[in-house]
């Protein structure tokens, strides 16, 4: 995918403002396919780092991209999401994404990204043995 596709469904979704300036977007948009839909995206700490989690139709994209590492990218397909949850707080909201072997927690997230975090995560389990 472009990145001015990615920009452009960002906007749709309402939340280009909050992620344009985010260096993770170069490698996301390389990451992602043709037939691919970003439905949300969140950033959040996990183990000690700030990473940016992207929800698509098809699958979960973590990407950490620091300043001083070379950053790196964890997929989760829709198959492997077993459950998730969001718990939404004044200051410190929190998204957790849990496969049958790994939990992702995510601390400090956007609270108001809750209820566009479970939609997408809702279309990620009804994809599942698509």
């Amino acid at each position: 995918m472009e990145k001015h596709s990615l920009t452009g469904r960002l906007q749709e979704l309402g939340i280009y403002n909050d992620f344009y300036m985010r260096r993770e977007l170069k490698p996301l948009a390389s990451v992602l396919k043709d037939s691919e839909q970003i439905n949300c995206i969140i950033t959040g700490v996990n183990e000690g780092n700030r990473k940016l989690v992207a929800i698509t139709d098809q699958r979960v994209i973590i990407i950490f991209s620091g300043a001083l590492a070379s950053g790196e990218i964890k997929v989760i397909n829709a198959n492997a999401v077993a459950s998730y949850g969001f718990t939404k707080k004044l200051l410190q909201s929190s998204a957790v994404i849990r496969t049958s072997k790994e939990e992702f927690c995510f601390t400090g997230t956007q609270r108001s990204l809750c209820d566009l975090f479970n939609w997408a995560m809702e279309k990620i389990i009804s994809n599942k043995g698509k």
